[in-house]
């Protein structure tokens, strides 16, 4: 009971879990890229049509694009509730405007932070990597 206990609490503490709100609930079953910055950011239009060329990719690998900028956070490939972007903010641990991507695994926690345009075979190669989408492709 005492070692269930103290998982739990490092997976409350712990800076690499999410707990979003309505994002929580995409967990195990999407992976989610949050493109983060200005809309007018040309490295937030790089990233997010550098994703979007890979439709198929991003099907088969159970990947939600959201780009967040200071007013909203809008899903540019998927389906997802209303987000809030301060909330997205706060748990993603962004506390300015700039350029970031974030990968976060279906377990929620955080896969990658750049803060460089992420080429769609640096993502998915990542993603291939990891030990649940292993186990998806058997």
């Amino acid at each position: 009971m005492k070692s269930l206990l103290a998982a739990s609490v490092f997976a409350l503490t712990s800076s690499q879990v999410f707990a979003m709100g309505s994002l929580f609930d995409l967990g195990w079953k999407n992976r989610i890229v949050l493109v983060f910055g200005k809309a007018d950011d040309p490295k937030v239009a790089r990233q997010l049509e550098t994703l979007m060329s890979q439709k198929a990719e991003l099907e088969e690998r159970d990947i939600v694009v959201i780009g967040v900028s200071h007013e909203k956070a809008t899903a540019t490939y998927g389906q997802v509730p209303a987000l809030d972007p301060a909330k997205l903010r706060k748990d993603a641990d962004i506390d300015d405007d700039g350029f970031q991507v974030i990968l976060v695994g279906k377990d929620r926690g955080i896969k990658l932070r750049s803060r460089d345009v992420v080429g769609d075979v640096e993502m998915f190669d990542l993603i291939d990597r990891m030990p649940m989408r292993r186990a998806e492709r058997k």
